[in-house]
């Protein structure tokens, strides 16, 4: 039996059972299981001997409690009866335990485990199936387990607006379209086209983007005018965001615990002199440009949080059981990994083993584990060898992928010299969207084994784009004017300094604007890695913190927070907006004593921000290269920071362009109530877990009834209090004396069936596997979705005949195809085949699984002829 998680082409950990079964202290396990022709019993084949069965002899043998049945989908909870020794009666065949079952399973594949000591982990449970016999037309051969990754289609700049994009932008189009045509010349008829196009779009875009004054939106040209204009009809212009990245850290021994608000990255550039390795003191960047490098910053849950660093976290290997030629298959969501300290390790700083059960295992493993990973840390897996030459430059930088750990287990591998291992499992969410190879073999003649083709990096930190700076404290507020009661010739009482209209402009740009980190997740929740990269250009937020202080000398300092926009600001709230104008500068706007409090007269302030934001943090992978302490000093370590994977995420300011073209619609693009049965389907499709959702009403004798009926993605069904969740989503937009109810799709199950005619030469039982994946509700191994995938079908809109008949004629050997039935499963017909569609309701969904385990969910029936 393989282990789910590793998927490998020699089972090394097999040959080292069968050859050490009757040794001393060898351990047992399953070989194989047979199932009888009545599917009532198993035959189970050990790789030793077959174990004693209970009786007066053997009081400890095995007993029916000690077999357990688990899988099955129809048929569950299948109970051992009896147990009895069955011999082969040749010499050539072994014995086997003859298992008597209750009753006989589905389609579906079960495993069968022995739970007593003695047996190997690895061969302790065997998958089987109550229908292996069954027959079958389509080659059983399975496909490899490590598939060649689906490479992307190229990209284009959708986002050209003058003549020299819309020129660069065709001609990159045209060089992956005609690699070719290199002609760059003006006399050229190609370029001479492309040049006439180019100007068409230009001019097309100036037309667009022509401006007047700063009166109205659509005449508007300088960027803070169009910011306020749009922010009036509840449209927010964006400022961009910053870039995200995962950093790993090499050092050559573990490090002192450092906050993370002392700690920052940047990438490399010439002139830059580095002690061990690359570590950085910031006292040595004084003087040198913020344009020569980008500083990242950890991005962590609270600004005094510890960061620190291990060298067994530098680069950690992957345990494959004895196997060999493994990798970890695509959607993998655990692994093995070695967590064995070297022999000349010092034990004394190692996290000692768990609690010794007193067995002989917990007695033979010296505490010498290495590994301090806990769940909630972030791994890298990266492939550091050529799978076919062992080459370190011959490495797939795009086999690198960042998982969060969900769950660590320790553990020892008693057949190999009680190896220490550290079992670990990551959210679903990161599961590996691609084959890693852990060993390969070279091709012939050499032959010999490749082993840590792949391995997991440690000392992980999420970091994002912007480097903290200090402006120097600002004047004071001018006073406007003064005002108090005359209490007599020449004096006055109570005078108040009336302050004059006041703004502050940051010195240093372009300023960082970022979203929240994991802001929609519960407390105590671990997001996975992946989610760190699912933004929000809209919550993003500038990255100013702004102390005042007041004329008076024993007033403690104020606080001012930034906001997007100070119409919700109270007269005593101490907010500022900030603005970027066209050279990106910001100014902070303050409150006038209605909206926001307006600073007092000789307050002054001094301003913290951030700099670095837009793509400009969208670094390569290993641009990010140095480690600059602020405030802490490492001696005796030499650490080299990178990272594996290429920042992402950052985005350039919204242009004026878009606003104006995108604000004044704004309202009627986003619906904030439901009067309509297609409103609420609207509102709860904003949920992204809905792929589509239909809606109702339906008149209850009193009132209307909104009935949503929604299609989840990706599947059939989904989270069970889905419903609930989009219910209290919509109840803030229910229009009042309406009803709601929210329920999953209903789902209409179908009878179809083909006469498919084969071409000569080409195999029916081939063309057939080819069009049962055509016509299945899975995701092919090309990326390509099955014709009744979950997400390919919604609700409405029918089948069409002409659209299975197309389908199927287009896979390769197929001559003819004829929809002999096109019906509802045990319906009669309703002249579906005369009208060419079988037409659904408006909360109805097609679903035609032919799963043989459940008909009710939809049946096909091919017939092919001809062919060989």
């Amino acid at each position: 039996m393989m282990r789910p998680d590793l998927a490998c082409l020699r089972q090394g950990r097999r040959a080292a059972l069968l050859e050490r079964h009757g040794q001393d202290g060898g351990v047992n396990g399953i070989d194989y299981v047979e199932v009888a022709d009545d599917h009532r019993s198993l035959c189970v084949h050990f790789f030793g001997g077959v174990p004693d069965i209970a009786d007066a002899e053997h009081p400890y043998g095995l007993r029916p409690e000690d077999l357990r049945i688990e899988g099955g989908r129809r048929i569950r909870g299948i109970r051992v009866l009896a147990l009895r020794k069955q011999s082969a009666g040749d010499t050539e065949q072994d014995d086997c335990l003859r298992v008597v079952l209750d009753r006989a399973g589905d389609f579906s594949i079960y495993t069968l485990c022995v739970m007593r000591e003695g047996f190997d982990p690895r061969y302790a449970c065997a998958d089987f199936s109550f229908k292996v016999d069954c027959p079958g037309t389509i080659d059983c051969k399975t496909g490899t387990p490590c598939p060649p990754a689906v490479r992307p289609a190229p990209e284009l700049n959708y986002l050209a607006k003058d003549y020299a994009g819309f020129r660069q932008l065709m001609f990159d189009r045209l060089a992956v379209v005609m690699p070719d045509w290199k002609e760059r010349h003006a006399p050229d008829l190609g370029v001479a086209l492309v040049e006439v196009l180019a100007y068409t779009a230009d001019h097309l875009s100036y037309y667009q983007d022509a401006v007047a004054t700063e009166a109205y939106l659509d005449t508007a040209r300088l960027r803070i005018s169009v910011r306020r204009h749009a922010r009036l009809v509840d449209y927010t212009l964006h400022e961009g965001l910053n870039a995200r990245a995962w950093v790993t850290v090499w050092t050559s021994g573990d490090t002192p615990p450092v906050k993370a608000c002392d700690v920052y990255f940047i990438t490399g550039f010439p002139e830059l002199k580095a002690d061990h390795g690359r570590l950085v003191d910031e006292r040595d960047l004084d003087g040198v440009p913020d344009s020569r490098y980008e500083a990242f910053k950890p991005l962590a849950a609270a600004p005094d949080a510890e960061l620190r660093f291990f060298a067994a976290h530098n680069e950690i290997r992957f345990h494959t059981w004895g196997d060999s030629e493994c990798c970890l298959p695509t959607g993998a969501t655990r692994a093995t990994l070695i967590d064995e300290a070297p022999q000349d390790a010092d034990d004394g700083d190692l996290p000692p083993l768990p609690e010794d059960d007193g067995s002989a295992t917990s007695a033979a493993a010296a505490p010498r584990r290495m590994l301090r990973l806990e769940r909630g840390d972030v791994l890298i897996f990266e492939e550091v060898l050529g799978p076919r030459t062992g080459n370190a430059a011959d490495a797939d930088p795009a086999h690198r992928h960042a998982v969060r750990l969900t769950k660590v287990t320790p553990a020892v591998d008693a057949l190999f010299g009680n190896r220490l291992v550290l079992e670990v499992e990551w959210a679903p969410q990161d599961a590996l969207p691609f084959a890693l190879c852990i060993s390969a073999r070279r091709p012939a003649p050499a032959c010999d084994p490749i082993a840590d083709i792949s391995v997991a990096r440690g000392n992980v930190v999420l970091v994002d784009h912007g480097k903290t700076v200090r402006d120097d404290e600002s004047g004071p507020v001018p006073t406007d004017s003064s005002a108090g009661e005359c209490a007599c010739d020449g004096s006055a009482i109570d005078t108040t300094a009336v302050p004059a209209k006041f703004g502050l402009d940051l010195k240093r740009a372009p300023l960082t604007f970022a979203d929240p980190l994991f802001a929609d997740s519960s407390p105590g929740e671990l997001p996975p890695a992946a989610q760190a990269f699912v933004r929000d250009i809209r919550r993003a937020a500038p990255q100013v913190w702004l102390t005042g202080k007041p004329a008076e000398a024993d007033a403690a300092p104020w606080h001012w927070q930034a906001r997007t926009h100070l119409l919700d600001s109270a007269a005593g709230d101490r907010h500022f907006v900030a603005e970027l104008d066209d050279d990106g500068r910001a100014h902070l706007r303050f409150g006038d004593g209605a909206l926001g409090l307006r600073p007092p007269a000789g307050m002054r302030f001094q301003a913290r921000y951030r700099i670095g934001n837009g793509t400009a943090g969208n670094v390569g992978r290993e641009a990010i290269a140095y480690l600059v302490l602020r405030r802490a000093s490492w001696s005796g370590i030499t650490v080299k920071p990178r990272n594996p994977l290429a920042a992402q995420g950052g985005a350039a300011p919204e242009s004026t362009a878009e606003a104006k073209l995108l604000a004044p619609h704004a309202f009627r693009a986003r619906l904030e109530r439901a009067v309509t049965a297609d409103d609420y389907a609207r509102l709860a499709e904003r949920n992204a877990a809905i792929q589509r959702a239909a809606a109702t009403l339906r008149w209850a004798g009193s009132w209307y009834e909104a009935r949503v009926g929604i299609d989840p993605l990706q599947a059939n069904e989904a989270d069970e209090r889905l419903p609930d969740v989009i219910a209290a989503h919509l109840q803030p937009y229910r229009r009042m004396g309406h009803d709601l109810g929210v329920v999953w799709a209903h789902y209409v199950p179908l009878d179809i069936a083909l006469r498919v005619c084969v071409l000569p030469r080409h195999a029916r039982g081939a063309v057939k596997a080819a069009l049962l994946d055509l016509f299945s509700n899975r995701a092919l191994p090309d990326g390509r979705l099955g014709l009744f995938h979950p997400d390919r079908l919604t609700f409405g809109g029918g089948i069409y005949l002409s659209q299975l008949v197309a389908a199927a004629q287009a896979v390769a050997g197929v001559e003819s195809v004829a929809v002999t039935r096109l019906q509802r499963l045990h319906q009669d017909a309703a002249g579906e085949l005369e009208s060419g569609v079988l037409a659904l309701g408006a909360t109805e969904i097609a679903r035609l699984d032919n799963d043989p385990d459940f008909p009710e969910h939809g049946q096909l029936n091919l017939v092919l002829e001809g062919g060989s």
